[in-house]
C-alpha cells in the first residue's frame, strides 16, 4: 500500500513528495483511509486484512502495523521518528503480492484518489483532523476516556457503518 501511495504522489509531482515525507503518522492515517474507503455493511473493503484499529489520540491506528513499524519489521520501509526510508530500493515487494490482493489494494487507493485527489499532500496533522471527523474514532476514543484509557478498539463494523469523510 505504501508503495502505491508513494507512486501516486510521485506521479502527480515528481519533485515535490518523496518517501521521506511519509512519516509513520502520515502512513498510519493513510492506511486507515485506504482500508476503509469502500467498507460498507456489505463489504469489508480492506478491513478483513487491516482489522486491528484502535482509537488513539491522533486518530485510528492499526495496531499490528504500528508495532511492526516500531520494531522495524516491515519488509520494505523503516519508520524512525519523523523519517521514513526504503530498506532496499531494488526490492519490489508489490510484485510478491497475490493478484487478488494487489487488485484490491490498487482499487482502494484509486477510490481514495477519486474521493480526494489532494489528500496525498495533506500533512500528518491534517490527516489526523480528517480521521477525527469519523464517528467510529470519536465513539471509541470517548469510550476510552470514560474508562480512563489512552486507546480503545475500533470494530470493523463501526468503521463499515461510518460516514466516510476524506476532507
Amino acid at each position: 500500500m505504501m508503495f502505491l501511495l508513494i507512486q501516486w504522489a510521485e506521479k502527480k509531482d515528481p519533485e515535490g513528495i518523496h518517501v521521506e515525507s511519509f512519516t509513520r503518522l502520515k502512513a498510519l492515517k493513510l492506511l486507515f483511509l485506504v482500508s476503509a474507503v469502500d467498507a460498507t455493511k456489505d463489504n469489508e473493503g480492506l478491513l478483513d486484512i487491516f482489522n486491528n484499529f484502535y482509537a488513539m489520540q491522533h486518530g485510528p491506528v492499526e495496531s499490528d502495523i504500528y508495532n511492526a513499524m516500531l520494531l522495524k519489521s516491515t519488509k520494505m520501509y523503516v519508520f524512525e521518528g519523523s523519517t521514513t526510508t526504503i530498506k532496499d530500493p531494488n526490492l519490489d515487494i508489490f510484485n510478491n503480492v497475490s493478484d487478488d490482493l494487489k487488485y484490491r489494494i490498487e482499487n482502494s487507493v484509486n477510490l481514495l484518489i477519486a474521493k480526494n485527489e489532494q489528500i496525498i499532500w495533506c500533512s500528518p496533522f491534517e490527516l489526523v483532523n480528517i480521521t477525527h471527523k469519523w464517528n467510529s474514532w470519536r465513539e471509541a476514543i470517548n469510550f476510552a476516556h470514560v474508562l480512563d484509557k489512552k486507546s480503545e478498539f475500533m470494530s470493523v463494523e463501526s468503521i463499515q457503518n461510518d460516514s466516510k469523510l476524506f476532507s
